[in-house]
């Protein structure tokens, strides 16, 4: 099993949002509990999103997939 599937620009820039989202929570000096919620729903909820909702294309046909299986034996 790949822990991966996405591809390397898509992880980039998820992990680019969360840096950028961490630097500027870090400048602002913001250390309540309510900042950190916020830093949590900012910097690492819409990476998550976009990691998951992005697809990788079509699915296959029913030809693709026949062809395939029959490659195989």
């Amino acid at each position: 099993m790949n822990f991966f599937p996405s591809p390397p620009v898509r992880w980039s820039l998820c992990a680019l949002w969360a840096a950028l989202s961490l630097l500027v929570f870090m400048a602002l000096d913001a250390s309540s509990l309510r900042s950190w919620i916020a830093l949590v729903v900012t910097g690492m909820v819409p990476p998550a999103v976009f990691i998951g909702l992005w697809s990788e294309g079509p699915p296959p046909t029913i030809a693709e997939v026949l062809r395939a299986t029959e490659d195989r034996r």
